[in-house]
């Protein structure tokens, strides 16, 4: 079975391309995954959902990069571009993604990704050589498909609680490192996360594997508010854009931004934490 590769591609014949991975949307939740399995729900509705892409104005605010607007419509549903209805998908999406990024001839690549989008955006930059950068916004490491119920767990795992298992410790083994192993040229990594975040420790957790397992350079960017997962975003979306647009440059924030406390953590400013 091959993986889905469906999405928007934004061209601006440019040699640059930025992928953005969806999060998700607010009215998706265990009783629309419980609408989906009892067959009140069809697939053309979902599917229409999914081509709301996340961060657009992005694009709209750059001309000079193409874009690539990344669906994650898997398991009837979502997938977290990691598993359809009981199966992995990373590792044939990461193969799909590199040959889209031959194909086209892109010199340059970045990924962008907030909460599960942020998983795709990680996963893509273990297994494509071509990717310079990743930012990632609160990802959700956690796999937290909890909130999808038992509908959820029938649409995203086949009812395989072994399956289960492995998909929501898998940031935790080796198994997707194989690749990243092999690679000469590293991607640069940059984390925005928050002290309220349920993945904050998860993502310390793998930002440090990265730098010390890996010699990979990682970065953490922290704001020390009372924030929790999804507000972190919402709530500073002119910081989002602005980051977002800057992901191509070596310190893709201004001096008076974060502050750094260590080579690879950087706390918010109140200039930043009142950028909304």
């Amino acid at each position: 079975m091959t993986v889905a590769f469906n999405g928007k591609h934004i061209q601006n014949q440019s040699d640059t391309l930025v992928v953005i991975f969806q999060g998700v949307f607010t009215k998706t939740n265990e009783a629309y995954a419980t609408r989906i399995v009892n067959g009140q729900m069809p697939d053309e509705n979902v599917k229409n959902l999914h081509s709301y892409y996340h961060f657009m104005k992005v694009s709209m605010r750059n001309e000079t990069r193409d874009y690539l607007y990344l669906e994650d419509y898997y398991s009837k549903l979502y997938g977290w571009y990691l598993f359809d209805n009981g199966r992995f998908i990373y590792e044939e999406l990461s193969a799909q993604l590199n040959e889209f990024i031959e194909k086209h001839g892109y010199k340059h690549v970045y990924l962008v990704g907030s909460s599960k989008g942020g998983v795709g955006a990680i996963l893509m930059a273990l297994h494509c050589p071509s990717v310079e950068q990743v930012y990632t916004m609160v990802p959700d490491l956690r796999i937290s498909t909890d909130g999808f119920g038992e509908s959820g767990r029938r649409l995203f795992f086949n009812q395989d609680a072994a399956f289960e298992k492995q998909v929501k410790t898998i940031f935790e083994g080796e198994e997707i490192f194989k690749a990243f192993k092999k690679q000469e040229k590293k991607a640069r990594f940059f984390f925005f996360t928050g002290v309220r975040d349920y993945g904050f420790r998860p993502v310390t957790t793998f930002h440090n594997k990265l730098i010390n397992d890996f010699q990979a350079e990682s970065h953490l960017l922290i704001l020390p508010t009372p924030e929790p997962h999804s507000p972190l975003i919402k709530n500073h979306s002119n910081l989002m854009n602005h980051l977002i647009q800057n992901i191509d440059k070596d310190v893709p924030w201004e001096a008076d931004e974060f502050t750094s406390v260590s080579k690879h953590a950087h706390i918010a400013t109140y200039k930043t934490i009142g950028m909304k």
